[in-house]
């Protein structure tokens, strides 16, 4: 089952809660730090709307964005209309499923993105075996996914106790106000990845001190911010209570 499909007007709820730029700034510079020089290929499973392509794209990157659902590709469509010509330029969209891009994409990415989206999946090993398919042999395969070990993390800090307890009780977040999805664990992925024939090389955690916030996050300077995020999503036991872990594993 996909739960993306399943979740009427999930798309809507996208857009609004995408408030905030961190995950998607603490995202690059994790990929920064690992990514050889480029121009490099890449292809973004679930990218559809396009937010990771521009940012890789700017960076002398060519994208592929993928996405199962054609109002996400819209919305990335509406996000390159407005980029310059050089970043357009480098950037595909393509309205498919995993099997579709495993088939015409195959071996040619040196970084293959699946961010947020095994969170739809109720069985990850699929999508997983796809994003390593993708890559070329020594291409790096990067994977942001919800962290159940946190389960009761958001609502805790954000002071809505009722579902911080069911998710202690429960061990996941589902009875929360957010579409149905599952959440698997970081050793059951990392198995995947290696069984698909990926070595881990670095994990971190993203969203540990503003994941809550449901609004704008007030700071005299951003940075500040960005850099403590960056810093905890790097160490224990901060980055173990991340609302998303972030895996970086190479093709073998």
């Amino acid at each position: 089952m996909n739960y993306w499909t399943a979740a009427s007007g999930i798309v809507d709820a996208f857009v609004q809660d995408e408030g905030t730029s961190i995950p998607l700034e603490l995202t690059i510079r994790t990929l920064q730090a690992v990514l050889p020089t480029g121009p490099l290929r890449v292809v973004d499973l679930g990218g559809g709307d396009a937010a990771l392509a521009v940012r890789l794209a700017a960076a002398g990157h060519e994208v592929v964005a993928q996405d199962i659902d054609p109002h996400m590709i819209a919305l990335g469509e509406q996000r390159l209309a407005t980029s310059p010509s050089t970043i357009r330029d480098r950037v595909r969209l393509i309205c498919a499923d995993g099997a579709t891009m495993a088939a015409d994409q195959a071996g040619v990415a040196d970084l293959a993105c699946c961010h947020s989206v095994l969170m739809y999946e109720d069985d990850p090993a699929p999508l997983v075996r796809t994003a390593v398919a993708l890559c070329k042999p020594g291409g790096l395969i990067s994977v942001i996914a919800i962290n159940p070990a946190a389960a009761a993390m958001r609502a805790g800090l954000a002071g809505r106790w009722v579902e911080a307890r069911i998710a202690l009780e429960t061990g996941d977040d589902t009875h929360g106000p957010y579409a149905a999805s599952r959440n698997h664990a970081r050793a059951t992925i990392k198995a995947l990845l290696v069984d698909a024939g990926a070595d881990i090389v670095e994990w971190s955690g993203i969203g540990i001190f503003t994941d809550h916030h449901a609004g704008p996050i007030v700071a005299d300077d951003p940075e500040q911010v960005l850099r403590s995020e960056w810093l905890a999503g790097r160490q224990d036991p901060y980055r173990q209570v991340a609302r998303c872990y972030h895996l970086i594993a190479r093709k073998s």
